[in-house]
């Protein structure tokens, strides 16, 4: 499940089959440098001659989730926890089993919503994400929440990710292709206007394309309660505004195989302009959802 919240409105993406053949089951690890478990409730302690001798006594203990190995001092710490707190140090090692969560649908029943890694198959390496655990383990690619960050940016940071996971920030597009690539997600927008009242959008099929498609978009099979003027250019969440038709229409329908856009990459329909130049406003513009 991944979801994007902007501000005053969430949009979320649920895989539609929950099967575990996505989650790697093999006894092998993933390394991260320069980055340590700090010792909690949960983690043991103890000496080793190498990352590999450290990685082995993990293996060798059935609720050894994660392990850290100082490469100055030789401190093995060993954690049940398969998400411990960290910090970095030059000289550390973290090292994970390849048995993470490929989104937060696949975190553990009773996690609590906050910042979580998962493991992207496709690049074979962990991401910090956001979960939204409150209706079964949502993962947060976009969140707008008070303006602190700026989301007016160019091509290489959209694709990259920007902001801070714990607030504003925006996944990138490779890492959301990573996610979605191969397996089938619905996606959801939870919208809320300025008085309070909230509604939704969902689309059984969601689906982008990599770069050197330029991030096609595909949607399709609406359901929900919102409005569906309210799902027009007024959301410039997914910056993929061509020029749309009817205003009543079902707008986010109509962006089904539109192009990424950014400042300095223009791939939209639109008459007026590049699409992306409108997030400026994009926070008025949904606050203004009352007198639409």
């Amino acid at each position: 499940m991944v979801i994007i919240i902007i501000i005053y409105g969430v949009v979320v993406i649920n895989p539609i089959c929950h099967g575990t053949s996505d989650i790697k089951k093999k006894m092998k690890f993933i390394l991260e440098k320069e980055e340590i478990i700090v010792s909690s409730d949960s983690t043991t302690t103890t000496k080793a001659d190498s990352v590999i001798q450290c990685t082995t006594l993990c293996t060798s203990e059935q609720e050894c989730e994660t392990a850290s190995y100082d490469r100055t001092t030789g401190q093995c710490r060993l954690d049940s926890n398969s998400n411990p707190q960290t910090k970095t140090i030059k000289t550390g090692i973290l090292v994970f089993k390849n048995h993470e969560p490929t989104d937060c649908s696949k975190m553990p029943n009773g996690s609590i919503n906050g910042v979580y890694k998962i493991f992207v198959n496709n690049v074979n390496r962990y991401l910090d994400v956001y979960c939204d655990m409150t209706a079964g383990g949502w993962t947060v690619i976009q969140r707008r929440q008070d303006g602190s960050v700026d989301f007016y940016r160019d091509w290489l940071d959209y694709k990259k990710g920007f902001g801070n996971v714990s607030g504003e920030y925006w996944l990138g597009n490779d890492n959301i292709f990573n996610i979605l690539n191969g397996k089938s997600y619905s996606l959801r927008f939870d919208l809320e206007r300025s008085s309070g009242e909230r509604s939704y959008a969902q689309y059984e099929i969601f689906k982008i394309a990599d770069e050197s498609e330029d991030y096609n978009l595909t949607l399709a099979g609406y359901s929900g309660t919102a409005a569906k003027q309210d799902l027009g250019p007024r959301l410039i969440l997914l910056f993929y505004l061509s020029k749309l038709g009817d205003a009543n229409a079902n707008r986010f329908a109509q962006l089904s195989g539109q192009l990424f856009s950014t400042k300095d990459r223009d791939n939209d329909n639109w008459d007026g302009g590049n699409a992306l130049l409108l997030v400026k406003l994009d926070g008025g513009m949904l606050k203004s959802i009352d007198s639409v």
